[in-house]
């Protein structure tokens, strides 16, 4: 089966992400509809990606629809507090999805 767009854009970010522009060691967590789940390990000199849920809980989850996901990646779409208040966009921590942004270089 091919790779879809969401998991292409998720192997390719070890490649794009820009060392030490993370202070912390942070794990990110996306669930994207039904099918689509990632983990995404960030340090200031590394990022690991890894299919699924992480073993423990991550410092911050994201949960949309695949839709949203590619919209706000490519920069079609900025997430405005109101995403998050009716729940388009579920986050525990809409801050640090920021700092995930800026980790990579597009």
């Amino acid at each position: 089966m091919p790779a879809s767009e969401i998991a292409k854009i998720f192997q390719s970010l070890p490649k794009k992400f820009q060392k030490d522009t993370v202070k912390t060691a942070r794990t990110f967590y996306f669930s994207l509809d039904e099918d689509e789940k990632w983990t995404v390990t960030l340090a200031p000199d590394k990022c690991e990606v890894t299919a699924g849920k992480p073993a423990a809980d991550a410092d911050c989850f994201f949960k949309a629809s695949k839709q949203m996901f590619l919209d706000v990646w490519s920069g079609k779409y900025v997430p405005s507090a109101k995403d998050f208040l009716m729940g388009t966009i579920k986050s525990n921590n809409p801050l640090l999805l920021k700092d995930f942004v800026a980790a990579f270089k597009k």
